[in-house]
């Protein structure tokens, strides 16, 4: 309690509790989190190992596997890195298409109208690869590369499908009063595309979905979930989906 009520005079402006536990810290997180639904858990991705301290990469991911509020959750802080700062700019938001990756969008349109923040909608494209590697038909001489020629076709179509969906959330959050919002689409695998535009893009914040529905041209966000927490260097809103 001393060390939370240290951290609490170095905070102002908000109104804080503390309360301390003996037992599993992954045990009380989640309970103290269920006793409020819409409160939301902030928790880092890394803490110093120690006597008196945990290993909170650990620790968060098991509170992210198993709470049902969202997690807002910041990167490790390393000897030699630059101080971190509050300076927020811009909101990515990755989509699949899917209403349960969408559920993200009011907490996004919320956050960028109070805090005055730019929105980048963003698609990860399904490529002829894709589809190739889905049904095991590869490019060779004959039928099979006629059907990798379909797979061209299809990767075309699901492009011109994710142009026209993506331009429809971007157009809506538009009429929600957010002025500032973009989209980018680009093909790749979903964890990969959204952990390289995040690197790209200054002052970000990721917010999605801890899960999606599979298939061509959608992810299943639950690992890319846990792979953008562990690899985009920026804070990640996670949000749980019913």
């Amino acid at each position: 309690m001393d060390y939370l009520n240290g951290v609490k005079r170095n905070i102002s402006g908000v109104e804080i509790t503390c309360d301390a536990h003996e037992g599993d810290a992954v045990t009380h997180f989640i309970e103290e989190a269920d006793k409020s639904p819409e409160s939301l858990v902030a928790m880092s991705s890394h803490g110093r190992s120690g006597i008196t301290r945990l290993l909170m990469g650990s620790i968060t991911d098991k509170v992210l596997h198993h709470t049902k509020n969202a997690m807002l959750i910041f990167r490790e802080h390393r000897d030699g890195d630059p101080e971190p700062d509050t300076k927020l700019e811009t909101i990515i938001v990755p989509l699949d298409g899917s209403p349960t990756a969408e559920q993200v969008l009011p907490h996004v349109a919320a956050l960028a109208l109070a805090l005055n923040l730019k929105v980048t909608l963003l698609r990860a494209a399904a490529t002829a690869e894709h589809f190739s590697g889905v049904t095991g038909v590869h490019q060779i001489n004959g039928i099979s590369g006629l059907h990798f020629q379909n797979f061209e076709t299809m990767t075309q179509a699901a492009g011109n499908q994710a142009s026209e969906y993506i331009t429809e959330q971007e157009n809506s959050l538009r009429r929600q009063g957010i002025a500032s919002v973009d989209h980018k689409i680009i093909p790749g695998s979903a964890a990969n595309v959204i952990v390289d535009v995040a690197l790209e893009t200054p002052d970000n914040l990721v917010a999605m979905t801890t899960h999606g529905h599979s298939g061509p041209g959608r992810w299943t966000l639950g690992s890319v979930t846990d792979r953008v927490v562990r690899h985009s260097g920026d804070p990640v809103l996670v949000i749980r989906t019913s």
